[in-house]
C-alpha cells in the first residue's frame, strides 16, 4: 500500500530545507574589512538569514496618548499625525531557531487582527505576540507552526557584538527588509551619542523609518550592536529620518531576551513629571519658558513661577523645551533633580523631586 501523503509535513520540511540552505550560504566565516570592495554588500548578505519582514494587519491603530496632549486640550502641530503610519511592512530579527523574532514594540501597537512574517526564504507564515518590553521598545513574536523553524544542526545565533559602542563616532548601518522579495535595504550613519534611555539605548544619525525600525543596527564587522526603535516612543520628539534615532543596546537585549522568551512582559514604568507648560523661546533666547506651573506639582513645590525660563537641568544646558522633556524623561519618578531658572535678570538654582505624570480624565 502506498504511503499516505502529508502536505503540511512536506511544506514544513521544505521550509526547513530552504532556511537551512539560506543559513549555510549566507553565513561566511568573516566579513571583509571596512574599505575593501564589496564590504558593505558582505555586511548586508551576512545578516540576510536573520532579518525578516513583518506585516501587521490592524482594525485600529494607536491614537495620540492623552499624556501627549497639552493641558489646555490643544494638540501641537508636531503631535498631529505623529502616530499615523503607512500600511507597509516593518522589520524583525530572527533570534531563536524555534521561530522567535525580536522587533520594536511600537511595530505591534494598536488592535491587531493578524501578523504575517515573510522569512528570508520568501515563505510567509502567521505569527503571534509572545511578550513585550515597553521600556526598551522591544517585542517578541513567534512564527506559528512547527516546533523548530530551523533544524538545530543548521541554526546559528545572530552575530551579536560583545558590547555596543562605548563612545560616539562609530560607523553603523540600519538594516531593514521590505515587503517585496529581494535583498535588505541599508541606511548608514554613526553612533551620535551613547547612554540614552538610562544607558539602555544608543543614538544614531542613520535614517530610521517605519520600514526598517525593528531591524538590526550593525557595525563595520557585521555584528549586531542594537535593535533600532523608538520612532513612536515618547522619548523621541524628532520624528522619522530626522538624523536622531535610537537603538536598544545589545547588552540590554542580552539581559531581557531570556525573560521575553519565557513569555513575561516588562511593564513601562510611570513617566516622571516636573509640572510646567512651556512654549518656544523668543528669537535669540534659549531655555524653556514657563507659561504655567501645575498646582501641587514638583515645579510648584520647588518654587518655579510663571515667566521663569529653565536654562539648566541636572547640570546640562536646556536650549529648548524639547531638550528639557528629554532630560526629564531620562529620569525616574522620585528622582531628586536640580535646575536653574532665569527670572528677570537673575539666575536662581532650584531643586525638587519628580512626581508621576498625571492621567487626563
Amino acid at each position: 500500500m502506498a504511503a499516505s501523503m502529508n502536505p503540511t509535513g512536506q511544506c514544513r520540511r521544505g521550509l526547513s530545507l530552504l532556511l537551512a540552505l539560506s543559513f549555510s550560504i549566507t553565513l561566511s566565516p568573516s566579513s571583509p574589512a571596512a574599505g575593501e570592495p564589496g564590504a558593505l554588500s558582505a555586511i548586508v548578505d551576512g545578516l540576510s538569514a536573520w532579518v525578516v519582514a513583518i506585516k501587521v494587519d490592524r482594525s485600529k491603530d494607536i491614537e495620540i496618548p492623552r499624556s501627549r496632549l497639552p493641558f489646555n486640550g490643544r494638540v501641537s502641530p508636531e503631535a498631529q499625525g505623529y502616530f499615523k503610519r503607512p500600511k507597509g511592512s516593518v522589520t524583525g530579527l530572527l533570534v531563536d531557531r524555534r521561530g522567535y523574532i525580536l522587533t520594536s514594540n511600537y511595530n505591534l501597537l494598536g488592535t491587531i487582527r493578524s501578523i504575517t512574517v515573510r522569512l528570508p526564504s520568501g515563505e510567509k507564515r502567521k505569527a503571534r505576540v509572545v511578550a513585550r518590553d515597553q521600556l526598551d521598545d522591544l517585542a517578541l513574536i513567534k512564527v506559528e507552526g512547527a516546533a523548530d523553524l530551523v533544524e538545530k544542526k543548521s541554526w546559528r545565533d545572530p552575530p551579536w557584538a560583545e558590547t555596543s559602542p562605548s563612545a560616539a563616532g562609530s560607523f553603523v548601518f540600519a538594516l531593514g527588509r521590505g515587503s517585496a522579495p529581494g535583498r535588505l535595504n541599508l541606511t548608514e550613519g554613526i553612533i551620535s551619542a551613547v547612554g540614552r534611555n538610562s544607558n539602555r539605548a544608543v543614538q544614531t544619525d542613520a535614517k530610521l523609518n517605519y520600514g526598517n525600525v525593528g531591524g538590526p543596527l550593525v557595525d563595520l564587522d557585521g555584528k549586531v550592536v542594537g535593535l533600532s526603535g523608538f520612532v513612536g516612543h515618547t522619548y523621541n520628539q524628532w520624528g522619522l529620518n530626522s538624523g536622531i534615532g535610537f537603538a536598544t543596546t545589545v547588552e540590554t537585549i542580552r539581559m531581557v531576551l531570556p525573560r521575553l522568551l519565557e513569555g513575561k512582559d516588562f511593564e513601562l514604568p510611570p513617566r516622571p513629571f516636573l509640572g510646567i507648560q512651556s512654549e518656544p523661546a523668543s528669537p535669540g533666547n534659549d531655555g524653556a519658558p514657563v507659561v504655567e506651573v501645575v498646582p501641587e506639582s514638583s515645579a510648584a513645590a520647588a518654587g518655579v513661577k510663571s515667566k521663569d525660563v529653565i536654562i539648566r537641568f541636572n547640570g546640562e544646558d536646556v536650549p529648548n523645551f524639547n531638550r528639557l522633556k528629554f532630560l526629564i524623561f531620562s529620569c525616574k519618578v522620585g528622582d531628586k533633580v536640580e535646575f536653574v531658572v532665569r527670572r528677570g535678570e537673575k539666575k536662581i538654582s532650584l531643586s525638587g523631586v519628580l512626581g508621576k505624570f498625571p492621567e487626563r480624565r
